[in-house]
Parts: structure tokens; sequence; C-alpha cells
């Protein structure tokens, strides 16, 4: 027995010695473009299984079936997961092509264990991608995206836009969504009382890993159409913001809603207008996707500045559905809502 755990030991040191060896003379490539070798693959494979097993074990899963809750973790899994897991009818991306190990498709998972699901998204897992989203979001809204998960495989590419054009966007931060004030004590024509809407403008990109790289808007796109809305808001002109609109759009500002493009312009744009023209604005992440004649484009972005002598620092999240017509895309429906920067 006493030469049999001397022999284990003698190897046991020879391997940590050459393993020293191909780690010091970096014999071992990192390389994501090429696989590990089976052996190497299957052990990590399996730690990170048992790892994940073991601590999620004793979570305890909560509905998962409310339907509210599935409309919050739309909106942020297509924030934060698409550019890797995608979404209905999209292609592979550079950043899911690129990953070793892949990240799985999503939708077509169909097997999610919802502890463990909730285990990886708050926690991460090391040297995969794969981030720590509990760092900045609470129990609460990573819940969300596990009941999504449970219904993403089942969702067509439109019904997926519908989910995330109702969910009302990113609730990053721990979703809390506070609306934007268009400034304190303002009220918009027809209406009384102290607002708290907002909409975002921005040069809109939609690339794939969801980071500020700005590109040019090729003319006649969805996102060459949210770029004018933009701009035209900036600019004060209402004319060409209403020439976007469809004549039956649905808008969502901080807990109001405007039935029609005539209400809209009655209502909140006069003070949209006049908001927009005070604050600086910067791109923090965009998406956005095509599907037949519907498309959707979501934007997060900062709004800085000051208004009326007071400081204003939003963190604005911007839903748009566009419709494709004879005259171009129309948009059908905006959400605008936001949360205070300082949470940042």
């Amino acid at each position: 027995m006493k030469k049999l755990l001397m022999s284990a030991a003698i190897v046991l040191m020879v391997l940590l010695g050459l393993g020293a060896l191909i780690v010091g003379a970096g014999l071992y490539n990192v390389a994501a473009d090429e696989a590990h070798s089976p052996l190497v693959y299957r052990f990590l494979e399996t730690a990170r299984e048992r790892s994940i097993a073991v601590r999620a074990r004793d979570l305890k899963v909560p509905n998962l079936e409310d339907a509210a809750s599935v409309r919050r973790g739309a909106g942020n899994y297509d924030a934060m997961c698409v550019s890797c897991h995608l979404a209905p009818g999209k292609d592979e991306s550079e950043i899911s092509v690129g990953l070793y190990p892949a990240p799985p498709n999503l939708t077509k998972v169909t097997d999610v264990e919802p502890a463990e699901a909730f285990w990886v998204i708050k926690h991460g897992i090391k040297a995969s991608g794969m981030p720590a989203w509990g760092k900045r979001m609470e129990d609460l809204y990573i819940w969300d995206v596990v009941a999504f998960l449970n219904k993403l495989p089942a969702l067509s590419a439109e019904q997926y836009a519908q989910e995330v054009a109702a969910s009302g966007g990113h609730s990053h931060g721990g979703g809390e969504a506070t609306g934007h004030s268009h400034a304190a004590g303002e009220e918009h024509e027809g209406q009384s009382g102290e607002d708290t809407d907002e909409h975002t403008d921005s040069n809109p990109t939609l690339d794939a890993d969801g980071k500020q790289h700005v590109h040019e808007a090729p003319a006649g796109t969805p996102v060459a159409a949210v770029k004018t809305l933009h701009e035209a808001l900036s600019s004060g002109n209402a004319s060409e913001v209403e020439e976007l609109l469809d004549p039956n759009v649905l808008i969502l500002e901080g807990g109001s809603v405007q039935r029609s493009r005539k209400e809209y312009a009655g209502h909140h744009l006069p003070a949209d207008l006049r908001f927009m023209k005070s604050l600086g604005y910067k791109l923090e992440r965009q998406s956005g996707d095509t599907v037949g004649d519907l498309a959707w484009v979501v934007s997060e972005a900062r709004l800085s500045g000051n208004r009326e002598d007071k400081p204003v620092d939003i963190v604005s999240t911007e839903t748009l559905v566009l419709k494709k017509s004879p005259a171009g895309w129309k948009i059908v429906h905006i959400h605008w809502s936001s949360r205070s920067g300082k949470a940042n």
C-alpha cells in the first residue's frame, strides 16, 4: 500500500511538473479558434456542469408563468443576450460565431433547468464570455429572464418582436425604470401636473454586439427612419415627426398613452420637442431586426445636461416598432421609459 501511494505521488508530481513546463513555455494554445483536446474539453464541461448543479440545487424557483414577468424578461433578454444566444429568425452574429465554447442558441433549447439558468445568469461562468449579470441586476429581474427562456423556443420572429415591444425595454440595474421628467413641473399641452415621461435621441446602429459602433444608416431602412425621427425631434420639426408616424400609432410615455398621431401632436409632442433641445445625448447600446414588413429598434442612451438651471442625468430606453408602407417605413408603436443615471 505504501509503495502504491508513493508511486501515485511520483506520478502526480511528474504530471504537475509537465503541466508547469507546458504553461511556462507557452505551448498550450489558448486561441478561441482552436478547440480544446477532447480530454480537456470533457474535463472542463464536467467541472462546469457539476459546479452549477451543486450551487443551484437549493434555489427556490418562483412562479415562471406570470405574463408580466415573461414580458419583462423579453426586454432584458433582447438587451443582454441576443448577440450571443440569438433570437427567432436571427442568424449567427460575429460574437456567437467567434466565442469558444460556442454559446447555446437558446431559441432551440427546450429543457432549461430554471434554477441552473438563474445561477448562470446571476454569477456568469469564468473564461467563457458569460458575464455575471447579478452585479447589476436584482434577483427578481433575473428570474424574469428565466421565465422568458421557457417561452422563447416556441416564439416566432414576429411574436418575439411583439414581446420585446411590449416589455418596456431593458430593466438594467434592477429594473428601476422611473420615467424621465421633461422638467420638474412642466406640463404637456392639454394636460396638467408634473410629467415623468421620456424619449431618447440617438444616432442608430444595429451592430450584432450591441455596442456603439456608429455606421451610416442606409436610406430607406428602418434605422434611417428612426434616425430621421430623432433629428426631427431634436430640431423641433413637428411636421416631420408627424410624417414619420402611422395615423394609428400607439405611444406609451411614463404611464400615459396616446392612441393616434393626432392625439400625440395635440398633447405630448410640443413638450417632447422642447425637452430634446436642452440635453446632450450619448448612445449606450442598440439592437433591432426586420421580419417581413415589420421591424423593431431598441436603444439605450444617456441624456445629460441642464434644464431650467437644474442638472439632468437620465438613462433612456426607447422601443420603436415600424411597418413598411408604400411611402416607406412608418412608426406604429413607441415606448419611451427611463431611469436615473445616478444608479450607474
